[in-house]
C-alpha cells in the first residue's frame, strides 16, 4: 500500500495555511459547548475559564493551525484529562479528521473512553449529535473506535503495536508518556515514534499532543519534549512587593507540623510571606511566559504543584513521604510536585535514615549482639589500592541481620603476610554483647574476581579453613537459587547478584526489628551506607541487572553484603532459628573462656605474627597492616587508619564485582 499522499492531497494541505483560522479558539469552544459531567467532575456543568485561567492558552495553542506540538509536563490534578477531552470535542465539532488517542495500556485507554469520553459526548448536545451511540443496532462505533462526520477516534494502548501502525492520523493525543512501557511496544521500538510516523501523511496540518507527571532524571519523555520546546512557565506577581517569579514547592514555609494549615509562601524576590488565599489570586492573575521564544511550532507548558494545590496539603504531603522513605519521597515529587526525581536524591535519604538508625544502635563494631544464631563472613580483594575488604555480619529469626565488622586490611596480596591477617581474623572468636559464648564464623565466602584469582584459591584451600573459606563468583545469568556450584565437582559457587541485591535493598527499607530488619553499629560511617546504596537497577538486553551511579562510584560494601548472604547460603538454612539464637547465647563453661583458639593440629597453626592497630574512633572501619608497614599520614576524617573515603579513588579495583 502506499503510503505517500497524492500531489493534490499535498496541495490541498497546504492551502490550508492560506485559510482563515476557525472563527473560534479551543479556550472559546471549550466555554461555550463544553458541558462537565458529573462522573469525572467534582464541578458539573458548563466549563468556567475563570476557575483555572492557566488552562486556556493551553487549549488555544493545543487547536491553533500553526502550532504542530504541543508537551504539558507536570503534577497530578492539574484538569490534563479535562483538556483533552476538551481537544478530543474541538476537533469532533470544529475540525473533524482522524485522531488517535494513547494511553500506557489498553485497558487505561478503555477506562479512558468508557468513564471519561462517553460521558462527555452524552452531555454535549453537539457532540451527541456527532458521535453516534455504541449500543444503538446500527451504530459503527465501539469502545476503542468512534467515527463522526469527517473523521473517526481511535484509542490505543502503548503497549499494542499493531494498533498504534494502523492507519494514517493527524491529530495525536498521548496522556502520560512517561507511563509508556520502556521496552517499547513489544518488538516494534518506542512506542512514540511508532505512534507519530502515523502522522507523516499530514505534514502540513498535523497536531501531536503529549501530556504527563515527569519521572526519573534523564529518563523522563515529557521532560525531554519540554526542554525542546519554547518552555513557557506560569508567572505570577507578588501581592506585596510585586516581584514577578515562578513559582515552586520549596519557598513553602511552616513552623510545625502542628502549623501546616498556616503555612506560607516566601516571595522570591523580596521574602514576603504570602498566605494561601493572597497565592491563590496570584496564581489566577498568572500569565505564560516562554523562556525561548524563538522555538516556532512547539509549544510547551510547565504545571507544578504548588500552582494547583494548596500549600498545607502538600506540605503534610511532603512530610509524610519522607518519612516513608525514597520510593514514597519519588511518587511525591513526580505527581505532587510535578518535579524529575533524582535517584541520587533516593540515596541521599535511605543514607541519611540508615545513618540515624545505627546512631540509636545499642551496640559497637565487634560486638554480636543478642538476637544473632549465625556469624559468616565476606571478602573482597581490591587493586586500587590493593587491600582486602572484610565483612562479618550476623544472621538471626526471620532473616534478621546485624553488622558486625567491617575491616580493612591494605598490603601487596601477592605477599602471604595480608592472607594471614585475614585468616586471624576469620578464626579468632567474636564476643556477645549478653556475655553469652563467643561465637566463631561459620563460612567466608571470597570473590575471585580481580587480578588475584590465584592467592583466593590457594587461600581458601588451607587446612585450617577446610569448610568455612569458600571461592565465588557473580553469574551471568538468573538463577534457581541465589547460589549453585559451577558444576558437580567444582569448589566454586555462582551467586546471583541481581537476586541478592534485590531481597538487601528490599529488606533496608523495612523500618521495624524483626522480620528482615537490618542492624548496623553505632560507630558505623556515612561511606559506608553510601557504598551500600553504590548502584541502581537497569535493563541490559531485556535482562535486569545494576549499575554503578555514577559509573565510578566505590561499591564494595553492597558486594559485601552480597557475599555475606551466599555465604549464609553455602552454610544452609537451619530447621530451628529460635534454636540455634538460644544455643548461641548460652553462658561459656569455665574451660571455654580460657580457650582462644579452636583445637588445631600443631602442623597447621601458624606462627604468631605480630599485629599492629591503631585506637578504634567512631567509625566501623578496623584496619590490620602487615608486619613493617608504616602508619599512614593522619587524615581529617576520623576512621582508624585508613578510611573508607580515603579508598575511593580506585573506582573499585580491577577487583571489584562488574560481573553483576
Amino acid at each position: 500500500m502506499n503510503n505517500y499522499a497524492s500531489p493534490l492531497q499535498e496541495l490541498a494541505q497546504a492551502a490550508t495555511f492560506l485559510l482563515p483560522p476557525p472563527t473560534i479558539t479551543g479556550n472559546r469552544w471549550a466555554a461555550e459547548y463544553r458541558v462537565l459531567s458529573q462522573e469525572d467532575s467534582s464541578a458539573a456543568g458548563r466549563w468556567n475559564p475563570n476557575a483555572r485561567p492557566y488552562q486556556n492558552e493551553i487549549l488555544d495553542v493545543a487547536t491553533d493551525l500553526t502550532t504542530e506540538r504541543v508537551s504539558v509536563m507536570g503534577a497530578s490534578q492539574w484538569g490534563k484529562t479535562q483538556v483533552l477531552l476538551c481537544i478530543c470535542g474541538y476537533f469532533i465539532h470544529i475540525d473533524p479528521g482522524p485522531m488517535m488517542v494513547v494511553n500506557p495500556t489498553v485497558g487505561a485507554v478503555e477506562n479512558w473512553s468508557k468513564t471519561r469520553f462517553t460521558p462527555m459526548v452524552r452531555d454535549c448536545p453537539e457532540l451527541r449529535t456527532l458521535v453516534s451511540d455504541q449500543k444503538s443496532r446500527d451504530s459503527s462505533n465501539t469502545i476503542l473506535n468512534k467515527r463522526f462526520p469527517g473523521g473517526l477516534l481511535v484509542g490505543v494502548g502503548a503497549n499494542a503495536p499493531t494498533g498504534l501502525a494502523a492507519q494514517p492520523i493527524r491529530i495525536l493525543l498521548m496522556d502520560e508518556v512517561d507511563r509508556f512501557p520502556k521496552k517499547g511496544a513489544g518488538t516494534e521500538g518506542d512506542s512514540r515514534k511508532l505512534a507519530e510516523a502515523r502522522t507523516a501523511d499530514f505534514r502540513w496540518s498535523k497536531k501531536i499532543y503529549e501530556c504527563s507527571s515527569p519521572t526519573i532524571q534523564g529518563e523522563s519523555n515529557i521532560d525531554d519534549s519540554y526542554q525542546r520546546s519554547d518552555k513557557r512557565e506560569w508567572w505570577v506577581d507578588c501581592p506585596h512587593c510585586g516581584h514577578r517569579q515562578t513559582l515552586s514547592f520549596w519557598n513553602v514555609v511552616w513552623q510545625d507540623r502542628q502549623s501546616l494549615a498556616d503555612a506560607f509562601y516566601a516571595c522570591s524576590g523580596g521574602g514576603c510571606l504570602i498566605t494561601e488565599p493572597e497565592l491563590r489570586r496570584a496564581v489566577r492573575q498568572g500569565r505564560w511566559i516562554a523562556a525561548r521564544p524563538d522555538v516556532k511550532g512547539h509549544a510547551g507548558f510547565y504545571v507544578p504543584g504548588i500552582m494547583v494545590k494548596p500549600m498545607a496539603e502538600l506540605a503534610k504531603g511532603f512530610l509524610e513521604a519522607k518519612d516513608a522513605g525514597p520510593q514514597e519521597l519519588q511518587v511525591f515529587y513526580n505527581t505532587q510536585l510535578g518535579e524529575l526525581w533524582n535517584l541520587r536524591m533516593g540515596e541521599e535519604v535511605a543514607v541519611e535514615g540508615l545513618l540515624k538508625r545505627a546512631r540509636e544502635s545499642t551496640y559497637s563494631s565487634g560486638i554480636v549482639p543478642a538476637g544473632v544464631g549465625l556469624l559468616v563472613a565476606s571478602v573482597d580483594n581490591q587493586s586500587s589500592p590493593q587491600r582486602l575488604e572484610f565483612l562479618v555480619r550476623g544472621f538471626g529469626v526471620g532473616g534478621e541481620k546485624w553488622t558486625i565488622q567491617h575491616v580493612v586490611i591494605p598490603g601487596n596480596l601477592a605477599l602471604a603476610e595480608v592472607w594471614d591477617r585475614l585468616q586471624e581474623l576469620i578464626l579468632q572468636p567474636w564476643p556477645r554483647q549478653d556475655g553469652g559464648r563467643p561465637m566463631r564464623i561459620k563460612a567466608c565466602a571470597l570473590d575471585i574476581g580481580g587480578n588475584f584469582t590465584g592467592e583466593v584459591y590457594k587461600f581458601c584451600k588451607r587446612k585450617m579453613l577446610a569448610g568455612i573459606a569458600h571461592p565465588v563468583k557473580g553469574a551471568t545469568k538468573p538463577q534457581a537459587k541465589i547460589i549453585r556450584r559451577s558444576n558437580k565437582r567444582s569448589r566454586m559457587f555462582l551467586v546471583d547478584g541481581v537476586a541478592a541485591k534485590d531481597t538487601i535493598y528490599a529488606c533496608l527499607k523495612i523500618d521495624k526489628p524483626g522480620f528482615g530488619y537490618q542492624h548496623f553499629p553505632n560507630d558505623t560511617d556515612q561511606v559506608y551506607f553510601e557504598q551500600l546504596f553504590a548502584e541502581k537497577p537497569c535493563h541490559r538486553a531485556g535482562v535486569r541487572a545494576y549499575e554503578r551511579v555514577p559509573s565510578d562510584a566505590p561499591n564494595e560494601i553492597l558486594d559485601l553484603h552480597v557475599y555475606c548472604d551466599a555465604a549464609q547460603a553455602i552454610w544452609g538454612t537451619p530447621r530451628d532459628w529460635a534454636a540455634l539464637v538460644a544455643k548461641a547465647a548460652e553462658k561459656p563453661t569455665q574451660q571455654e573462656e580460657t580457650m582462644d583458639q579452636p583445637d588445631l593440629p600443631e602442623e597447621d597453626a601458624p606462627e604468631p605474627l605480630p599485629v599492629e592497630t591503631t585506637p578504634a574512633p567512631a567509625a566501623a572501619v578496623r584496619v590490620i597492616r602487615p608486619k613493617g608497614r608504616p602508619a599512614p599520614q593522619a587524615t581529617t576524617t576520623l576512621a582508624a587508619g585508613i578510611p573508607l573515603a580515603n579508598l575511593q579513588g580506585g573506582a573499585g579495583g580491577s577487583g571489584g564485582s562488574g560481573a553483576w
